[in-house]
């Protein structure tokens, strides 16, 4: 059994030496990306917030240079990064994976979100991290030369896992991600390498740039189980907006794909358009991540249902357009923004809780990744008491979800990249 189990993990000295470099320099790429997305997006903010007019000649613009830059020479760079992660990991095929996942696919991913940031994309950081790290990982491949299938597949789980890490300073939710999405078909004993590289990458980044939460401190926050129950409409609320969420987005992205340079133009244009009229309308509050929203909602600021919506429909544009950019961020203000709108109706539970439990039902409709999208919110906010109503929330959502859209969202995408990466 010994030998069995040592015969999934590396036994060269180099490969391990090489996982160590890897780490760090995921830390540190990730972080510079992180820095300059925020830069991004908080400088695109302030120029609307003077003159909201110039978003309809930033945004379409943005638009038009990303989508056809990407399109046509940078075409594995589009989208979160995740399904890329997910066809590298099901495909037997070496040179897909070299091409979903480079070094080259790194640094184009870091520039593409700055520019989406600066052009006022409802774009998140978390699945382009992950793409980065994934292909970190994978490219450190090219010096090991690694043989065997386990081995490779778990460096791009690992690399994935360790992207979300760094992203939200969540270990927990980092490995779960790599379990119940990226190395979903792996054998349980390369579990034992990614647990073990990620805590490395988690430790590293903590000496690298502190430990501080990515949302609000609310471990202070508990509720009484024998509420719990109260939570099931809004579980099924959620549930049912981020299934149709997913399989709207689906049908967007099928819809709008084009061979033409002059439609692809134009698709782009009419998308960047119908994103700007977004933000002159939210004055650039739905712009970006929504990180800052969701700190302000946690604060006890109401936005409304216009802000709930308009990030709904623009994150949804967005993703129809395919240019770079994360899901888990936008989909967790979304979450924020639903939680905010039905706090109202609950007097004897906090409305932070609600707006956390609002914020992983929906992430868990979205994405149908119950355990990850739990944790993650739970990690961000440093509330993990909270775990069982929040796995009762996510798992409730994501079984409506599935009602609506069968499969999940991520899945349906690496399949399309499979098959459009095959032809």
């Amino acid at each position: 059994m010994r030998s069995y189990i040592s015969h999934q993990f590396p036994n060269e000295i180099k490969t391990y030496i090489s996982l160590i470099l890897a780490s760090l320099l995921t830390v540190i790429a990730i972080d510079f990306f992180l820095y300059s997305s925020d830069y991004a997006q908080h400088l695109f903010k302030q120029l609307i917030a003077d003159k909201p007019i110039l978003s309809f000649a930033i945004t379409p613009i943005a638009f038009v240079l990303i989508v056809y830059i990407a399109k046509y020479f940078c075409h594995y760079v589009q989208g979160s990064g995740i399904p890329q992660l997910i066809a590298a990991n099901d495909s037997r095929n070496k040179t897909i994976r070299q091409q979903l996942l480079s070094f080259r696919v790194a640094v184009g991913k870091i520039c593409f979100i700055f520019l989406g940031m600066l052009g006022g994309a409802p774009i998140g950081i978390e699945g382009p991290s992950i793409h980065i790290g994934g292909s970190i990982f994978y490219g450190f491949n090219r010096f090991l030369k690694l043989k065997r299938k386990l081995l490779i597949h778990s460096l791009i789980a690992i690399g994935g896992s360790a992207g979300l890490i760094v992203a939200f300073n969540t270990p927990i939710a980092g490995f779960l991600f790599a379990y119940e999405e990226i190395g979903r078909k792996l054998k349980k004993q390369a579990l034992v390498l990614i647990a073990a590289v990620s805590l490395l990458v988690y430790v590293l980044s903590i000496l690298y740039r502190g430990n501080e939460a990515y949302l609000s401190d609310m471990s202070i926050h508990t509720i009484n189980y024998l509420l719990i129950w109260q939570l099931i409409p809004l579980a099924i609320l959620a549930g049912i907006s981020g299934g149709l969420f997913s399989k709207a987005t689906l049908y967007l992205i099928e819809k709008f794909i084009s061979h033409t340079k002059a439609r692809v133009i134009l698709i782009a244009i009419f998308l960047g358009f119908v994103i700007a009229l977004f933000n002159y309308l939210s004055k650039g509050q739905i712009a970006g991540s929504g990180r800052d929203e969701v700190l302000l909602m946690l604060a006890g600021e109401q936005l409304d249902l216009d802000f709930v919506l308009m990030k709904y429909f623009a994150t949804l544009t967005s993703l129809a357009s395919t240019i770079p950019g994360g899901l888990f961020m936008p989909s967790i203000s979304i979450g924020a923004g639903i939680g905010a709108e039905m706090a109202q109706y609950y007097s004897n539970i906090d409305f932070q809780i609600i707006i956390m439990m609002a914020m992983i039902a929906y992430l868990s409709a979205v994405v149908r990744a119950p355990l990850t999208a739990t944790f993650v919110i739970l990690e961000m906010s440093t509330s993990l008491g909270l775990i069982i109503p929040g796995l009762i929330v996510a798992l409730i959502a994501n079984w409506v979800s599935k009602q609506i859209f069968s499969q999940p969202i991520y899945e349906a995408l690496a399949d399309n990249y499979l098959k459009l990466t095959n032809s």
